[in-house]
């Protein structure tokens, strides 16, 4: 039976993080399997090998062989060697623990860590994990908001879940994102039956579109940010055209106010925001009859504004 335990509810982050940060996973990566070999080759004890490994295995990271341990596919994130994409969120979830425990800080500083290569790679990873329902579900609201879309511009697309599920659905889509990402992710972009293109959404967007969507984007936007996004994606649609942006709304999301504080951990900038932030915004750039509505079977809201004929 589980418990308020540190062992029991935060056990196996701090693990995880150990691990990474001694050496142990590089070492079974390497194939050094055996608890003598890992020790030594990680720069650790042979207790703290031993209980490790152990631990690893009742976690499911490892299973033990006639020759030590091995990495499980659960493990497959942390090798440097595995896709961005195909990462999980498991190395994005270890490096958030080392962003909240710098968290005092950031919070007397207001600067954030700068995040490294592997971090921007685990954190693509953290973005396409979101599960298969959960994504169906948002796509399903947005095409409700605005029927049978035919032009979809995906804002902060990064790894294409979402373009790729509106296209499957038969729109023609276009992935907006930054050079960095665009970069990171090109072979895996060209993959996809979109287009893609680079931009910063505070700046323009691209126009001729039916329907402009994003996910958890202004959570990374000051308010002064999101109207400028707003009042960039209103130019982008066509008369009749609508925005659809799903996020955590303060107020009706039971995560948006931790949500905040992840933030706060990980950007100089963003936040959630309320459901009155949210409609100020959308009339400030121009949208008639915002609309916050619930994604159903998910904890996310829909934010929906239109454009005028």
């Amino acid at each position: 039976m589980g418990s308020d335990s540190i062992y029991d509810r935060h056990h196996e982050v701090f693990l995880l993080w150990a691990c990474r940060e001694t050496g142990v996973f590089d070492a079974l990566f390497a194939g050094h399997g055996r608890p003598d070999a890992v020790a030594e080759h990680a720069g650790i004890t042979d207790r703290a090998s031993g209980i490790v490994l152990d631990a690893l295995a009742d976690s499911g990271y490892v299973r033990e062989t006639k020759d030590g341990y091995e990495p499980t596919d659960e493990l497959r994130g942390f090798d440097p060697g595995t896709p961005p994409v195909e990462r999980g969120i498991l190395p994005h979830r270890v490096d958030s623990l080392e962003n909240y425990i710098r968290l005092p800080e950031t919070m007397r500083t207001g600067e954030s860590p700068e995040p490294t290569e592997e971090g921007f790679k685990n954190y693509m990873g953290a973005m396409a994990s979101i599960p298969d329902g959960t994504l169906r579900a948002i796509v399903t609201a947005a095409e409700h908001a605005h029927p049978r879309p035919e032009r979809v511009l995906d804002v902060g697309g990064g790894p294409g879940r979402f373009s790729a599920e509106f296209a499957r659905r038969g729109a023609a889509v276009t992935l907006l994102d930054q050079p960095e990402v665009l970069d990171l992710l090109a072979d895996h972009h060209a993959d996809l039956d979109v287009d893609v293109v680079e931009g910063d959404a505070r700046q323009s967007l691209p126009a001729g579109f039916d329907l402009v969507f994003s996910a958890r984007m202004t959570v990374s936007l000051s308010l002064p940010g999101i109207r400028e996004y707003f009042g960039n994606v209103f130019e982008a649609l066509e008369l009749g055209g609508t925005f659809a942006g799903a996020e955590w709304v303060r107020g009706r999301a039971d995560v948006a106010e931790r949500f905040g504080v992840h933030m706060l951990s990980m950007s100089d900038v963003g936040n959630t925001y309320t459901e009155d932030a949210y409609r100020s915004a959308l009339e400030s750039a121009g949208f008639t009859d915002p609309e916050i509505q619930e994604v159903p079977d998910t904890r996310f809201q829909l934010v929906v504004g239109r454009k005028p004929e």
